[in-house]
């Protein structure tokens, strides 16, 4: 019978191996033809030293034991079977025609698990034999999972460690050894609190667990702690332990899964020095960013700009500007304005447009004509700013006592002139590069004229204010511009301009810098 049809008709899983020993052919011959109908592999030995010399080479799972043989009679051969070294349990029967009481007896005293008396019936035969085979089915399941829980804890990386009541070693996985850096052995019956204790106060862990098993502590069990672990000659370590308790009916027993983190010590510290040395070089960076700010805000000469009587607003997404708007005074009463926005954000297109303020005030100093002022100003941008950078600008000249002025537009929204109520008298749009791109003679800058004979303003602005949108939206525009003027008093235009833009980013920061300048014509 195959083995598939063994296992349908109830018969052994598994195809065990039975050692048949018997000095009679006949017997061996019956019984291997019932074994191998019941599913089982057999080995036959013809005594009892044979079947010593078989047991310990081939290993079988069952043997089958006559007691009367040459040269070793059954009795002395299961004793030096039994006396074998072996981490399993094999079962032997005794098969024989010997029955008397003393014999049984004495077959079981020395070492057999059964006993079958000859003649053997069949059906008798291949129940005990099923018996058996259960047996052993359920001693190969235990092994598979004892061997399965072995290889995960082997397979672990955390130190496991079994003790009982007293904290004393049972067992130990290899990780342990590693962990603790002693052999495996060494660990079996040591007192836990040599390995680990607490660094604050060496008992507190132990009058813990002590707690635990008085009933007073649950929460032992199963919490993590960092205590102190000892390593067989390197001194102490920072570890994690968890506690927890298996359930055995005659000895309360526990596990500690010991974890070393002094990988996650150093990584902490390393991190917590990392943070202090990235705090030192911020607050350095702070620091000097305001330095670099009160630079560029003497630069700025923010008293002619006051002074000046122009309304400005300048809103910067980061610390420092791109925008920067300039006015100042002549001696003779000419008033000079200029919006720069130049290319990118933070201090590095501050800088850009810094590049520039000093000649602003010197050419005011020296009231010198709007082309050569531009002229000066793009070609200091031109010799400074590496390629790829340009300043944005709008230059304005005023004589306002005279009613006549002229103004430069380079890369900028166009510049409404507003009369008394808001209205676009004139648009302005840019004709010229923005400066600094290319080197420029006199006669390639164009200047447009300005004369008015009624009060009105120049509205100029960065295209940081046109495009400013909130997330998802659409820009601030012309169109929001004009709306938030329009019918507004000349003192309240930049206000109500300013209120619009934050009413229509809802609160949400513009993605470019954002100027604004207005210029009185006064009648």
């Amino acid at each position: 019978m195959s083995a598939e049809g063994s296992r349908l008709s109830g018969f052994p899983a598994r195809r065990f191996r039975v050692l048949i020993v018997d000095d009679t052919q006949a017997n061996r011959a019956l019984l291997h033809a019932y074994l191998f109908r019941l599913g089982f592999e057999t080995l036959t030995a013809e005594d009892g030293e044979q079947a010593l010399e078989l047991y310990v080479r081939e290993q079988p799972d069952i043997v089958l034991m006559d007691i009367m043989m040459p040269r070793m009679d059954g009795f002395t051969s299961i004793e030096r079977i039994r006396a074998t070294p072996s981490d399993r349990w094999v079962p032997i029967v005794i098969v024989s025609a010997m029955d008397a009481e003393q014999d049984i007896v004495r077959g079981l005293e020395s070492g057999a698990d059964d006993f079958m008396t000859k003649p053997l019936s069949y059906q008798m035969f291949a129940a005990k034999m099923r018996n058996l085979a259960r047996a052993l089915e359920f001693q190969v399941s235990r092994e598979d999972a004892l061997r399965r829980v072995a290889a995960i804890s082997e397979a672990v990386i955390d130190a496991i460690l079994t003790f009982n009541a007293d904290l004393q070693i049972l067992d130990a996985n290899q990780a342990a050894s590693v962990v603790f850096d002693r052999d495996e052995q060494m660990l079996i019956g040591l007192d836990l609190r040599q390995l680990l204790h607490d660094a604050q106060v060496p008992t507190q862990w132990e009058s813990q667990f002590r707690a635990f098993l008085a009933g007073r502590n649950a929460g032992f069990i199963g919490s993590q702690r960092e205590l102190q672990g000892c390593r067989g000659g390197a001194g102490g370590f920072p570890c994690e332990v968890c506690v927890t308790e298996l359930a055995f009916a005659e000895e309360r027993l526990f596990v500690a899964v010991v974890r070393d983190i002094s990988e996650r010590h150093r990584t902490g510290a390393q991190l917590a020095e990392n943070a202090a040395r990235l705090q030192h070089y911020h607050d350095e960076a702070e620091a000097e960013a305001e330095l670099a700010k009160d630079i560029m805000e003497r630069h700025i000469r923010r008293d002619a700009l006051e002074q000046s009587g122009v309304q400005h607003a300048v809103i910067p997404t980061q610390r420092f500007s791109g925008d920067i708007v300039l006015a100042a005074r002549s001696r003779n009463g000419k008033l000079y304005a200029m919006l720069a926005d130049a290319t990118g954000h933070g201090l590095a297109a501050a800088m850009s447009g810094l590049a520039i303020v000093n000649d602003f005030y010197r050419a005011v100093e020296d009231e010198v004509p709007l082309r050569r002022m531009v002229l000066m100003l793009n070609n200091t941008l031109n010799e400074l700013l590496p390629r790829g950078r340009f300043v944005s600008g709008a230059v304005v000249v005023l004589d306002q006592a005279r009613h006549i002025g002229a103004m430069w537009l380079g890369g900028v929204p166009d510049v409404m002139q507003l009369g008394p109520g808001g209205q676009v008298q004139a648009r302005y749009s840019s004709d010229q590069l923005p400066l600094g791109i290319e080197p420029w003679q006199a006669s390639e800058i164009s200047v447009s004229a300005l004369e008015w004979h009624q009060p009105a303003q120049l509205l100029l602005c960065s295209d940081g204010l046109i495009e400013a949108a909130p997330a998802g939206g659409e820009g601030f525009g012309y169109e929001g511009m004009l709306e938030a003027i329009e019918g507004c008093r000349p003192a309240r235009r930049l206000a109500n301009l300013q209120q619009a833009l934050g009413h229509h980013l809802a609160g949400q920061a513009g993605h470019d810098d954002i100027s604004m300048l207005l210029l009185d014509l006064p009648a």
